[in-house]
């Protein structure tokens, strides 16, 4: 199945970056209007891999909805997304 191959591909490239790799990762997904299937699963595993980091994403990802509408920026802890 090459959906669960991408998805292994995905998390375990990404459960290697940094927070502020990660950051950099969503930012260039910003404005991009392009959508497959495979954007779909890098996606949800790049917001997945910053909440399994302990960030807080909820300033971009809530009840189900990803917004890619603005890049994004870390709090100086570290901890917490924001809009930049």
């Amino acid at each position: 199945m090459v959906t669960k191959e991408y998805f292994d591909e995905f998390t375990e490239g990404m459960a290697k970056m940094s927070v502020e790799a990660l950051i950099e990762e969503f930012n260039e997904q910003v404005g991009s209007r392009a959508w497959t299937s495979i954007r779909a699963i890098h996606d949800r595993v790049l917001i997945d891999t910053l909440i399994a980091k302990g960030v807080d994403v909820s300033v971009i990802y809530g009840g189900g909805i990803l917004s890619f509408a603005r890049k994004i920026k870390l709090n100086a802890d570290k901890t917490k997304v924001m809009l930049a």
